[in-house]
């Protein structure tokens, strides 16, 4: 049982420290720079991912963070 909620955790941190990462990779190639301009993109991408993901992890808790994301919401229940 620890186990599937390690994993979990795991994917759900590699899901936050990703979107930082894709977002300067577009950055990069909507930009069009050169190889070394792009590399270095991502890896300002992946720092900052592993700062988000981080920060998501120890203030909010992972699970709760995507739970409130992919969960039900409330919002549609009251305008209906």
């Amino acid at each position: 049982m620890w186990f599937a909620k390690f994993l979990v955790n795991i994917l759900f941190w590699l899901q936050a420290f990703a979107g930082p990462v894709i977002l300067f990779g577009l950055i990069a190639l909507a930009v069009n720079t050169s190889e070394r301009m792009a590399v270095i993109l991502l890896i300002i991408g992946g720092v900052v991912g592993i700062f988000v993901a981080e920060y998501i992890r120890r203030k909010i808790g992972l699970d709760v963070f995507f739970g409130r994301i992919y969960g039900p919401n409330d919002m549609d229940k009251r305008k209906s």
